[in-house]
């Protein structure tokens, strides 16, 4: 059991914690006796808000007949008595359902945001008709379309999380600058001023106390330029103000920005689309934005100060303030708004406004563990709920522990414990968890300490005392520390990213002196000079490496063990965000992980369903993170060789299916829902022998005799390498090759089936080279129709296990290979890994030769399983030597070892010293002059 847990409830309940009596109810609430007291709430109403939810419908008719009932002449006061009178019905009915454990959280969270929204409705729809009859329609000075009032619900408003005592915060935006219509019996107003009156009339609608009480607080300070500014602004001053004075602390506050107008009114609507227009990329950086982790942390500080001063007012820890106190409301809030801020540019499913359901999103995404989600969405359920049993007891919008002791004992009670020791033992922990996840996510600013040696180094670039240093820096390297400080980007940085960038590159300095001894030194900084001049203007990245200690050491780790990876993660620094993921991926079953990596992509994609670019930049993103992730393992020594092209191949098979799906949906006359279409995959991608760095070589099929069919693949050929390798801000996805079809570049793009069929089978003109049977050994289906799937493989088998001319083909694998070696020549004294006699392609050449000589009778070497399997499969069939069978087996795996280990390091043509590989040479001579020479 949860030792948070509450007695009688399960982790997660989000349903009342107790259960009270309807009386009970007015004993609890000071607030309900007062309200029954006056007899304003019928005892009817209250039995029956208290065994049904309110609904926008029920909402609605009330307020009509609670309007219909009350006789005052003035409208406008009759209007407000309305709206008070069903605020204390909806308030006193939640109260009653919620303390007897009839209604959950959101049951209670959305009345009274429906509450809101429909007060909200009535009065815009009041005071616009009584403005319009007096001043006309306002209408858009370029469009002449009738203008609407757009009331932007901010904060637990516009979250649909608002409290019971809650203070609504709201922004009046309105589309285009005008002036009404003089329809009106008195004088024109401009837009401006007809929104302007509208806005301050309704604040007063809501929140002036009268007998009846109030319906909202309303809060108007979030505005542009807050109480300085105008009540009202149009969506053009709204875009200017963004531009030019938007504040992080305002992106904050937009997330949770929602139109709470009614959004059947046309001209609502149309404001909507073009408002979220100006506030997505306002809030969303299309870049991981790290930046946002010091704005956040700052706004935090500010709020957290606050709470401690009302604590100090208090003068006991009964004052705590459960919503601005370390580990309360807020800190999950601000949790969840972080990766919002900082992924939701990249992240469609982040933009999400309730809380709860973006937790559920982190989960889902990774980006926290699941274990940590459950209790924080636990712990913000008993926090929400606890919130709105201090606010019972009085209507007041309090937020921390009562200091009565009557009023502590009630509390307690509420929450379902025994008493308030018991109930406040419980609460601890949970708070203690909930900062202890904060500070994980907002680590502290580091407290200013002595520079280190790297720091005083790059202190001192350019001064006298900078030679002093040599002793720990070669002379080159610091005449390139010197040539940093002059290097025009960083010259050019604002004083806040310079900042930034000197304590993130003097950080990574001391490392490097203190972590390196001098021929690593060298090796590392040089890296790591080429990757901070990468980063020099993305203050993001910047802070990121300041603020996460722990990311700048896993960098300078990478850094320092290999060369190709240095120059990948420097020409993509988004990837420095993977190393702030502890999990390791690919740890469940290998063809579940890659089904689930498929299905959560497709899904993200769906989410953007329509943007091309961002389709393409989001399968790029996915595609270097994965690599990165594989890379990673890889330089761990946490992978083989063979298991790094195993995953990178899966990972082209995953991008492939869903670039054609999505290809598809642009080839406008489309003939059937899905397409008679597979990619054939061949070379390094067929054998499932991938590099970081390969290619993909492919062939294009088609089964269908639709009269359309050819030229609408075609098209659909063409879109796909247009999403391989259109460069993006992300970068291409994959170079393709297509050489590999028949008859080459001279073919056509896509190729019928039944004449691919033909043309392997060697029965007509127009026919295949041994050299293309060669490459059909290693060729495989990898995306499209499997049934297109499923034919290719029979015909590749159909072709394989043909009987051939032993000495013709000999002859011809000869003659390739010595075509090879000539285009290849090697005029060192290294071993050329891949091209010298005994080295990966003579490896490759004799497996082809036995398959395609001895397949006929041994049709299990048809199976693409990989050269040290097949050579082992020849050798139980008896084909060649076991001895030399296992050298080989065993040696090409070597092989591939050194092609890995040297590539790693940025190397092209992997040569080797002759000795380290002299033996598995031997063997390969001896095995190909065995089988070939004979």
């Amino acid at each position: 059991m949860n030792p948070l847990q509450p007695p009688g409830t399960t982790a997660g309940d989000s349903r009342g914690l107790s259960g009270f009596a309807g009386v009970q109810v007015q004993e609890y609430s000071r607030y309900a006796a007062r309200v029954m007291a006056t007899g304003k709430v019928p005892a009817e109403i209250w039995q029956s808000s208290a065994h049904t939810p309110w609904t926008r419908d029920r909402l609605r008719q009330r307020l009509d007949l609670i309007r219909q009932s009350i006789s005052l002449v003035d409208p406008e006061r009759a209007l407000m008595a309305a709206l008070r009178r069903l605020r204390a019905e909806v308030l006193v009915g939640i109260m009653t359902r919620d303390l007897n454990g009839q209604a959950s959280l959101s049951e209670v969270t959305e009345s009274m945001t429906l509450l809101a929204e429909v007060t909200l409705q009535a009065g815009v729809e009041w005071l616009r008709e009584t403005l319009c009859q007096r001043h006309g329609i306002p209408r858009g000075s370029d469009s002449g379309l009738e203008q609407e009032l757009l009331v932007v619900g901010m904060g637990k408003l516009g979250g649909r999380e608002l409290n019971v005592s809650s203070d609504i915060d709201l922004i009046f935006v309105y589309e285009e600058d005008g002036e009404t219509d003089g329809s009106g019996v008195g004088t024109a107003l401009s837009n401006h001023q007809f929104f302007w009156r509208m806005g301050q009339k309704l604040g007063a609608l809501l929140s002036e106390i009268t007998e009846d009480g109030f319906v909202f607080r309303v809060d108007l300070r979030l505005r542009p330029n807050g109480t300085a500014g105008p009540v009202a602004v149009s969506l053009a001053m709204l875009e200017e103000y963004f531009v030019v004075q938007g504040r992080d602390w305002e992106r904050y506050a937009w997330i949770k920005a929602r139109v709470v107008s009614d959004a059947a009114r046309p001209g609502v609507s149309r404001g909507m689309a073009a408002l979220a227009q100006l506030v997505t990329p306002f809030v969303y950086r299309r870049h991981l934005d790290y930046s946002a982790i010091g704005s956040l942390r700052t706004i935090h500080r500010q709020i957290r100060e606050e709470a401690d001063r009302e604590s100090v007012r208090q003068a006991a820890w009964r004052g705590e303030n459960i919503k601005l106190g370390r580990g309360g409301i807020r800190e999950i809030e601000f949790v969840v708004q972080a990766f919002q801020l900082i992924r939701g540019g990249q992240d469609a499913l982040l933009r999400l406004i309730p809380t709860l359901e973006v937790l559920s999103v982190l989960a889902q995404r990774g980006f926290l563990p699941m274990d940590t989600v459950i209790l924080l969405r636990d712990h913000y359920i008993f926090l929400r709920q606890l919130e709105h049993r201090l606010q019972y007891l009085d209507d007041a919008q309090t937020h921390s522990l009562p200091m009565d002791n009557d009023d502590q004992a009630r509390v307690a009670g509420a929450m379902g414990f025994v008493d308030f020791e018991a109930f406040r033992s419980n609460l601890v922990p949970r708070l203690q968890f909930v900062s202890g996840v904060f500070d994980r996510i907002f680590p502290a600013e580091s407290v200013s300490s002595p520079a280190g040696p790297g720091e005083r180094l790059w202190a001192q670039a350019g001064n006298e005392a900078f030679s002093e240093q040599g002793d720990d820096v070669d002379g080159d390297l610091l005449q390139k520390l010197v040539a940093m400080r002059q290097f025009p980007a960083y010259r050019a940085q604002s004083a806040r990213t310079r900042e930034q960038f000197d304590r993130a590159f003097g950080r990574g300095l001391n490392q490097i002196l203190e972590g390196y001894d001098h021929p690593q030194r060298a090796v590392v900084l040089t890296r790591f000079l080429h990757f901070m001049e990468a980063i020099s203007r993305r203050a993001s990245y910047l802070m990121l490496l300041v603020d996460y200690p722990v990311v700048l050491e896993r960098l300078l780790s990478l850094l320092a063990v290999s060369e190709w990876a240095a120059r990948y993660v420097t020409q993509r620094p988004q990837l420095l965000d993977e190393f702030l993921v502890d999990a390791d991926p690919q740890r469940t079953d290998f063809d579940q992980y890659w089904t689930h990596f498929r299905a959560t992509l497709r899904a993200r994609l769906l989410e953007v369903s329509g943007d091309t670019e961002e389709h393409m930049d989001i399968l790029r993103r996915a595609r270097h993170a994965e690599t990165f992730r594989i890379l990673l393992r890889d330089l761990r020594g946490e992978l083989t060789v063979e298991e790094v092209a195993d995953r990178l191949s899966a990972l082209a098979d995953v991008m492939m299916a869903l670039v054609l799906e999505a290809s598809w949906q642009e080839v406008p006359e489309r003939h059937h829902e899905m397409p008679r279409f597979a990619v054939i995959a061949y070379g390094k991608w067929g054998s499932k022998e991938m590099g970081y760095a390969s290619d993909l070589d492919l062939v294009f099929l088609y089964q269908d005799d639709h009269q359309e069919a050819q030229d609408n693949y075609s098209l659909l050929a063409r879109k796909i390498l247009r999403w391989m390798t259109t460069p993006t801000g992300v970068g291409v996805l994959y170079e393709v090759d297509l050489q590999l079809r028949p008859n080459g570049g001279a073919g056509l793009l896509v190729s019928p089936l039944e004449a691919f069929r033909h043309y392997q089978l060697q029965d007509r003109d127009n026919s295949a080279w041994v050299w293309e049977h060669q490459a059909l050994t290693r060729a495989r289906y990898a995306a499209g129709d499997s049934v297109i799937g499923a034919a290719f493989e029979a015909i590749r088998h159909q072709v394989l296990t043909r009987v051939r001319d032993l000495q013709a083909l000999r002859a011809e694998i000869l003659h390739m290979r010595q075509r090879l070696h000539k285009g290849h020549r090697n005029i060192t004294e290294l071993f050329d890994v891949k091209q010298d006699e005994g080295g990966v392609v003579d490896v490759e050449f004799l497996v082809q030769y036995l398959i395609l000589a001895y397949a006929h009778r041994q049709p299990e070497l048809v199976d693409n399983v990989g050269n040290a399997e097949l050579l082992r499969r020849a050798k139980r069939a008896g084909l060649i030597d076991g001895v030399l069978a296992e050298q080989v087996a065993s040696g090409y795996a070597r092989l591939r070892g050194f092609q890995h280990e040297q590539r790693l390091q940025g190397v092209e043509k992997v040569r080797v010293d002759p000795a380290r590989a002299e033996h598995i040479r031997l063997s390969v001579v001896a095995l190909w002059n065995a089988v070939l020479q004979t």
